[in-house]
């Protein structure tokens, strides 16, 4: 009797110790594990800095269950809102902290001339581009806990954070799912 409760008290100790997925998918070829995190303090935890309202953070585990190498990366992911419909592709460390901008200026010249010769006229569009990251700190950190874009080998995974931006007001965990559309198939993972 004293070995099965020490036993029983081993066991325990030991299940404390993993990491638990709220969400899950999987079929033949890959199994996806992800969490969401929706709270601003668990989204600073996580990444390390506030991202601002309106972004969700996914934590994701990828496994490759094929015999054969896969490909598996942020491109694979869309987090949809079954509460509204609305929806988000994974956005690239640039996009949150990158400072890349294309400024359009419009040049009317065309124009006066056109609504005076009574014939179409020219609209020019002219643009420059800037590349200074907003913070850089930020963009460095964002990009080395991005999920991976890599091939996987067979039952190899791959971890990481996937970014969303998607508005976060009145939405719960329940109310978003994970698509995956990638090489190993379609599935979607839900939350509670």
């Amino acid at each position: 009797m004293k070995t099965l409760a020490f036993f029983l008290i081993a066991t325990a100790a030991a299940t404390a110790d993993q990491k638990y997925f709220p969400g899950q998918a999987g079929n033949d070829n890959v199994e996806v594990r992800a969490e969401v995190l929706i709270d601003p303090a668990q989204i600073k935890e996580a990444v390390g800095a506030e991202l601002g309202d309106g972004y969700v953070v996914a934590r994701i585990t990828t496994t490759n269950k094929t015999g054969e190498a896969m490909r598996a990366g942020p491109p694979d992911f869309t987090l949809v809102s079954r509460k509204d419909g609305d929806r988000g592709d994974a956005l690239s460390p640039g996009q949150l902290a990158g400072g890349s901008a294309l400024i359009l200026k419009t040049n009317h010249a065309g124009r006066e001339w056109a609504q005076q010769t009574n014939t179409p006229g020219w609209l020019g569009v002219a643009g420059t581009k800037t590349d200074k990251p907003k913070d850089a700190t930020l963009l460095t950190t964002l990009t080395n806990k991005q999920f991976p874009d890599q091939e996987l080998k067979p039952n190899e995974s791959a971890s990481g954070l996937l970014y969303f931006s998607i508005q976060t007001k009145k939405l719960k965990t329940k109310d978003l799912a994970l698509l995956y559309k990638g090489s190993g198939g379609h599935l979607s993972v839900e939350f509670k």
